[in-house]
């Protein structure tokens, strides 16, 4: 983990904080840059998905919505047992 997260500092995409709670412990956060990085991949991946599913009959994007909304749901109910 520690590597990684040094990776990601050495290119600027995150930074380590100093937590004000628990002087033994940093926190970390996003730099400016890793945010824009992150929301340009979030932009991309959701145009990706859209040209997935636009290829999808509307009934059966009706259908997956439901099986998604459904499976979700099942999700959160195991989480809360």
């Amino acid at each position: 983990m520690t590597n990684r997260i040094d990776q990601l500092e050495k290119d600027g995409l995150v930074a380590r904080v100093q937590n004000p709670e628990d002087k033994r412990s940093v926190r970390v956060q996003l730099t400016e840059h890793g945010r824009k990085v992150i929301d340009a991949a979030v932009t991309d991946h959701v145009e990706t998905q859209r040209q997935l599913v636009e290829t999808i009959p509307a009934e059966g994007r009706e259908l997956l919505n439901e099986l998604i909304q459904n499976y979700l749901t099942e999700i959160d109910n195991k989480k809360t047992i």
